[in-house]
């Protein structure tokens, strides 16, 4: 009776990123052909235009700045101001594009469903470490990896400047 015994913990299969990685290769082609052929976008897609609305904050910390001084992590302003302006002038860049804008309507979301399942259940339970950690694990690797390289990718830099971009319009936090 030979052969490999696989058990419930050996088996995994991410299906997240199986089925996003070729949206995300498609998208990307159709962009090839749209900057190939001059074809601008006239206006945000609805998607996306909803992450450039600034939502109310439900604990009446707003903004980028609060949200950090909030989990004391005044250190940190000056190089999420820094990213979050890196990722912001990318975004301007690409938004001239639809296919650019799906994909980056794709990663938003994705970045915001990371947070409200993996991290904001645990707001009050981590430390700075483990948050950073989780973060990076949870969203940084995985938004990275998804677009890949070619004619749009992402650096740890970028990545995170959307993280910062998304508690400026009060998506994500770090303070319970």
């Amino acid at each position: 009776m030979g052969g490999n015994k696989v058990t419930r913990t050996e088996l995994h299969i991410d299906l997240r990123r199986s089925g996003a990685t070729s949206k995300i290769e498609a998208l990307k082609a159709r962009l090839v052909e749209e900057m190939q052929n001059d074809c601008t976008a006239s206006s945000l897609i609805d998607g996306l235009r909803e992450y450039h609305r600034r939502r109310p904050p439900p604990d009446g910390v707003d903004g980028l700045e609060d949200k950090l001084r909030a989990a004391a992590r005044e250190n940190e302003i000056l190089d999420a101001l820094e990213q979050k302006e890196m990722f912001a002038k990318l975004l301007a860049k690409w938004s001239l594009y639809a296919s650019a804008q799906e994909i980056f309507l794709h990663l938003l979301s994705l970045a915001v469903h990371e947070f409200r399942m993996s991290i904001q259940p645990l707001l009050g339970q981590l430390d700075r470490q483990s948050y950073n950690e989780l973060v990076t694990k949870k969203i940084v690797f995985p938004l990275i990896e998804e677009v890949g390289t070619g004619v749009l990718s992402l650096d740890f830099l970028v990545t995170m400047g959307l993280y910062y971009w998304l508690a400026e319009q009060c998506f994500v936090r770090w303070h319970a």
